[in-house]
């Protein structure tokens, strides 16, 4: 996981393991690639797919605009 951080340069926010699944069950994910961007008033947006670099850091500029 931290190769892929390290790569995509996305290491501005926390990034979580679901080593048993739970999360991935909790959000509805049933493929990868995936994303949920919590909000810090809890509320997500879960997106599935590639975003690229160039959507992801969008999301993310959403995120933080917010």
């Amino acid at each position: 996981m931290q190769a892929f951080i390290d790569r995509h340069g996305v290491g501005g926010f926390q990034h979580l393991v679901d080593g048993d699944g739970s999360l991935w069950e909790r959000f509805g994910i049933v493929t990868q690639p995936a994303w949920i961007f919590v909000n810090d008033d809890g509320t997500t947006k879960t997106l599935v797919g590639l975003l690229g670099e160039d959507g992801l850091r969008a999301e993310i500029e959403d995120l933080v605009s917010r």
